[in-house]
This record gives C-alpha cells, sequence and structure tokens, in this order.
C-alpha cells in the first residue's frame, strides 16, 4: 500500500468507527461501548498509521491516567523532575490533556493524518480546566547538565477517568491512552476499586499496554498490606492472557508526603522518583522494540476485538431484522387472504369459452356435421332436463368481490398491522420508533401510491396469462392431428356402440325402447364434457396458482422489498450501520496486515 493508500484506510476507519461511537451515545445503554470505539479509533489513527507512514519512534509517550482525585498531577511532577502540573482537590479538574517534553529533546512533533482525532494543539498556555478539544505541549525546565532520563519520551497529564458518559474530556483522555507506550495508571488508596477507572484499567491491558500502577496516599507502615490487597483485588482480576497466565503488571507505592517533598521531586522526593522511572524505563527495552510493541498491540488488539467492537451494530440490526421479519409476516398473511377471499371463489368466467371451445372440437367436422346434428337433436331433451334440474338443486353462484377490492383491503390490513406494531415497540428501540415517525409522516401513502402502480402492471398480465392459458389448453389438442383425431374417432366409436347395443336389444321387445338411444348418446356426451371439465379445472388450477406467484412477483414483493429496506435508506443511521458492518473488519485488515509486513 502507498502512502496515500495507508492515509486513506485509516481516515475511512476512524470515520466509520467514530460514526459508530456517536450512534452508542445517542443510546444510554451502550454509552459504555463508546469508549471502546473510541480507543480503537484512536489506535488506528495514533499508532498503526503513523507507523505505516514512517513516523519514527520517538517521541516515545508515557500517559498518567487515574480517577479523580488520586494524584496524578503528583506523579506527572515527579515523572518529569519539577512541579509543572496543576493540582487541584477539585474532581475533575483537568479537562484537556498536555504533553511535556524534557529540555534540550530535539524530536519532531507526531503529524500524521488524524493524530490525536479531533484535538488541536494550542499554542499558548491555558489553564488545565479548560474544557474544550485542545491539548497543549510544555517543555520541562532544565535542571542541571544531566540529561533528563525520559529525553526520548512525551509525558502526559491527563484528564480524569470518572464516566464513559462524557463525550468530551473521557474521550479525550482515551486519546492519549492509546497514543501511549507506557501507561502510568494512578490509583488512591482511599478509592482504588471505583469501578470506572477499574474498567478503563482492563481496557488497556486488553489494548496490549504496558502498565505501571502507582498507589497514593498510602501510608508507610500499610504499605506492604496496601500493595497485596490490591494486587489481590485488581490485578488478579485483569483480563488473562492468549496463554491464560495474568498480566505483569508492576505495583510501586507513594505514600503520604509532606508538602516540602510533593514541592521537590527530584531533590526530596528523588527516592521516590528513582523507583517509579525505574519501573517506567523497565518496560522500554529500546525506542524501536517499545514502539514496535505497541504497533504490534495496537493491531492485535484491532484484530481480535473487531467482533466486540460491531456488537453495539449488530444489536441495532437484530431490530432491523426483526422489522423485515414483522414485514415478511404481513406479506404473507396478505397473500392467503388474497387467496381466501378471490381466489378460492373466483371461477374465471372468460375461461369457460375455451372449454366450450374443446368440446366443439370433439365434434365430427365437414360431412360429419350431419352426424353431430342428428346426435344433437337426440341430445335436446336430455339437455333440457339437465338445464332444469341444476336450477332447481343447484345453488345460484354469489358474487365474488372484485380482485382489486381484496387486493386493497389486504393491503390496509398489512399497513396497520405493522404501524401497530411500531408503535407498540417504539419506546424499546430507536429502529421503531423511525418507523413509527415514518407512519405519521407519510410512508403508509407511498406504500399505496406504490401498490396502485404495482396494480396497473399486474392488471395487464393478468388478463394476458389467462387468456394464454386458455389457447394453450385448446391448442394441445387442436394443433395435435393425433390426439384430436384419436378423440373424435372414440367419442364417435361410443355413440355407434350405444345405438347398436340397443338396436339389437330391442329387436325382439316393444319399440318404445328405441327412447333409450338420445339417453345413450347423451351419456357419452356426458362423459366428453366431464373430461373437459376436468382438463378445464386443472388448467383453472394452474391458473390460479399463476395469479398467486404474479400477485408475489408484481405486488407484494416489491412492496415488502419496500417496506423492508426503508429504515436503512435515505441516507439513515441504519443504512449507515449497514456500510459500517462491511467496511470496519475489511479495514482493519487491511491495516493490520500491512503493520504485520512492517
Amino acid at each position: 500500500m502507498t502512502s496515500t493508500d495507508v492515509r486513506a484506510a485509516v481516515g475511512e476507519l476512524a470515520r466509520d468507527l467514530a460514526w459508530l461511537e456517536d450512534h452508542c451515545r445517542q443510546q444510554p445503554a451502550l454509552a459504555a461501548h463508546a469508549g471502546s470505539l473510541r480507543l480503537a479509533s484512536a489506535l488506528a489513527r495514533n499508532v498503526i498509521g503513523p507507523a505505516l507512514d514512517g513516523q519514527p519512534a520517538v517521541p516515545l509517550h508515557v500517559a498518567v491516567v487515574g480517577g479523580a482525585g488520586a494524584g496524578k498531577s503528583t506523579v506527572v511532577n515527579f515523572l518529569a523532575g519539577a512541579v509543572v502540573a496543576e493540582s487541584n482537590p477539585q474532581a475533575g479538574y483537568t479537562r484537556h490533556p498536555t504533553a511535556y517534553l524534557p529540555a534540550g529533546s530535539a524530536f519532531n512533533w507526531p503529524n500524521s493524518l488524524g493524530f490525536l482525532g479531533p484535538m488541536l494543539r494550542t499554542g499558548e498556555e491555558k489553564p488545565a480546566n479548560l474544557d474544550e478539544d485542545v491539548y497543549q505541549v510544555r517543555r520541562l525546565p532544565r535542571v542541571g547538565d544531566a540529561e533528563h532520563p525520559l529525553a526520548e519520551f512525551a509525558i502526559w497529564d491527563c484528564p480524569d477517568m470518572t464516566t464513559w458518559a462524557s463525550a468530551g474530556y473521557a474521550m479525550r483522555l482515551l486519546e492519549v491512552a492509546a497514543l501511549a507506550d507506557v501507561v502510568v495508571y494512578v490509583a488512591s488508596d482511599e478509592r482504588y476499586n471505583d469501578a470506572v477507572p477499574t474498567e478503563f484499567l482492563h481496557l488497556l491491558v486488553r489494548a496490549g499496554k504496558a502498565v505501571v500502577v502507582v498507589l497514593t496516599k498510602v501510608r508507610e507502615a500499610d504499605a506492604a498490606a496496601m500493595l497485596a490487597h490490591f494486587k489481590q483485588q485488581i490485578l488478579d482480576g485483569l483480563p488473562k492472557l492468549p496463554d491464560g497466565s495474568t498480566p505483569a503488571v508492576p505495583v510501586i507505592a507513594f505514600p503520604q508526603m509532606a508538602a516540602d517533598v510533593r514541592a521537590d521531586p527530584a531533590g526530596l522526593g528523588a527516592k521516590y522518583r528513582v523507583a517509579l522511572l525505574n519501573q517506567a524505563l523497565v518496560q522500554v527495552e529500546s525506542a524501536d522494540a517499545a514502539r514496535k510493541r505497541t504497533v504490534s498491540n495496537a493491531a492485535k488488539y484491532l484484530t481480535t476485538a473487531a467482533d466486540g467492537l460491531l456488537d453495539v451494530a449488530r444489536r441495532d440490526l437484530a431490530e432491523f431484522d426483526a422489522w423485515r421479519a414483522a414485514v415478511h409476516s404481513g406479506k404473507l398473511a396478505f397473500e392467503e387472504r388474497y387467496r381466501r377471499e378471490y381466489l378460492a371463489a373466483e371461477p374465471f368466467r372468460r375461461f369457460d369459452r375455451y372449454r366450450e371451445r374443446l368440446v366443439e372440437l370433439l365434434e365430427l367436422p365437414g360431412a360429419g356435421r350431419l352426424y353431430g346434428n342428428i346426435m344433437w337433436a337426440l341430445r335436446l331433451p336430455y339437455r333440457f332436463l339437465r338445464g332444469y334440474a341444476l336450477g332447481a338443486l343447484v345453488r345460484p353462484e354469489t358474487l365474488n368481490l372484485a380482485e382489486q377490492t381484496v387486493l386493497s383491503a389486504a393491503l390496509v390490513g398489512w399497513l396497520d398491522g405493522l404501524q401497530a406494531e411500531a408503535l407498540r415497540k417504539s419506546a424499546t428501540h430507536p429502529v421503531w420508533k423511525s418507523i413509527a415517525r415514518g407512519f405519521e409522516s407519510g410512508l403508509a401513502l407511498q406504500i399505496r401510491e406504490r401498490f396502485q402502480q404495482e396494480f396497473r402492471a399486474f392488471e395487464l398480465k393478468e388478463t394476458d396469462d389467462l387468456e394464454k392459458a386458455g389457447q394453450r389448453m385448446v391448442d394441445a389438442v387442436e394443433k395435435n392431428p393425433a390426439i384430436l383425431s384419436g378423440l373424435r374417432i372414440a367419442k364417435l366409436a361410443a355413440d355407434v356402440a350405444i345405438v347398436i347395443a340397443v338396436i339389437w336389444w330391442t329387436w325382439f321387445p316393444s319399440w318404445y325402447h328405441l327412447l333409450l338411444i338420445p339417453l345413450g348418446v347423451s351419456l357419452t356426451h356426458q362423459v366428453a364434457e366431464w373430461m373437459v371439465r376436468a382438463a378445464a379445472e386443472a388448467t383453472r388450477a394452474q391458473v390460479r396458482r399463476q395469479r398467486e406467484n404474479l400477485v408475489a412477483a408484481t405486488i407484494t414483493d416489491p412492496i415488502e422489498k419496500a417496506l423492508a429496506e426503508w429504515p436503512a435508506t435515505g441516507g439513515s443511521s441504519f443504512e449507515r450501520l449497514q456500510q459500517v458492518l462491511g467496511n470496519v473488519p475489511r479495514l482493519i485488515r487491511m491495516l493490520c496486515d500491512e503493520a504485520e509486513k512492517k
């Protein structure tokens, strides 16, 4: 990948994760996920991106983090060797990060695209409680001629970790924590088991950060016991390494100090400072090795945590899937109602003329018409009696509902059911709330207009299909001379056989038995009609199935698709969610593969 490709991929991944983070913040139940997403985005921008872009390993970064009132400023001052960080008893006083650079350091400040996200570097000194997306870079005063022990480091004083819900200073803290090669986690003996800082410590360990713990405000007599208790209560609960072991996190104690000791870290507080510097420096074999470890662990975190990062998106899309299932269920109910209220009772009267044509085809052509006319005359009494009996015994057909009436009513039922479901669930998830608002702002009207358009196309196709089915039934006989001749001969043979049998039987009995001839030839004709009717009914059933398929293809399938995809169209959040689900794993694999190559 070229540098341009790397920058584009890092930028796209950061935008996707940032969007997902904002999406989480809109749902209070998902606010805790925002921290993981910001950390992942910051790792891509602040660690992997600069490494792939050829940024040098120096400066390394050591970040001092912890909960409110833990004593972070004191630890920063001891790392710096001078009182440079503002100390304030007010919880959450530090609102933006400040980097302290050792005097005489000659390294270039990182300048890769997206570095530290939305935070801008301010060119003038600001108070630590300035609540803006900025960071400061200050030079440490020179103390003596010796080189500073952290000459290759930028020392970061970070905002308090008090809540995941803060979109401001907590997220600024995560930007620096992602950047850090070494993290100094500060906890006081009074509140080292607070939930949010402990969760933050777990997150840092999962990200593969080298962590040093400083336990502050400990009485020297209680130091050993407090350190043991901290390890048992906090460190033993840290996420396990891939081999199942507990991460090696060194812990040192900063006892309660007199004011003059805190004011002179390099003099009166030297023994505490040396212990802290030793633990920080032992995490760094060399600048190149430390940066390689930071990049490698960032890539591993993004690779292994990718599914977890997208869990929040999948939860939302699960509700989207529930909406699509409701739409599909409504479609099935629509089609069942159409089948029950229209198709089951629809005789398709236009189809009868094809059945009559098929019956006429069985009559003899040409000179055989004379024979056909004689048979017609013989069957006349039977036809009259049959018509009279059917009129007396068979109930008149009820008027079937018009097809458009049934379809329109089914559509109303479909839409009303979906609207009721959306209203019922609107308080449970934003997707249902969005759908309920859609119905209020004209979604149902849009679907009805779509239905009218689709129905006009359906009417044209259904008429054409009915005519084709009837014509195919007639053509199957008319355009097959062998079958047509065989049927005609069979019918003629049956009539002749009946006549001969009656004459033979009535030669000696009374002459009135000859009346059996009209009855016999009527029965043969009735059998032929029954056969034609059976073929016609089979074709009619086929037409009904085709009509069902036509309704699905031209009406219900397009409407189902429009309804099912409606929440994810028009630039909605769910359209973006689907894009994120596809983009994030692909981009993470791409960047991590490149990091592995380097």
